[in-house]
């Protein structure tokens, strides 16, 4: 579950999140299954962040910077099965 902090501080906007991220290097953001989808995170310095099952789906990440970011997805388990194919 993300860190409702991170979350807060990156909904501000990338410019305010890059600043956060400028002043406290140390700290590793927790994005973790944050439903990011469609957010304008064109330039964001997110490295290093958890976004393990973020959905980032139509997510605008130009230019964003994920060196050493976790992007893996949650076990099988935790997410629902895609809906069964319809015949034409």
């Amino acid at each position: 579950m993300a860190n409702p902090e991170h979350l807060a501080i990156l909904k501000q906007g990338v410019g305010v999140w890059n600043q956060g991220r400028e002043e406290n290097p140390d700290i590793r953001p927790d994005l973790s299954d944050a439903d990011l989808h469609g957010a304008d995170l064109a330039q964001a310095h997110l490295r290093y962040s958890d976004l393990t099952g973020a959905n980032l789906i139509k997510a605008n990440l130009g230019g964003a910077t994920l060196v050493c970011c976790d992007l893996t997805l949650p076990p099988p388990s935790l997410h629902p099965a895609p809906p069964a194919a319809t015949p034409w």
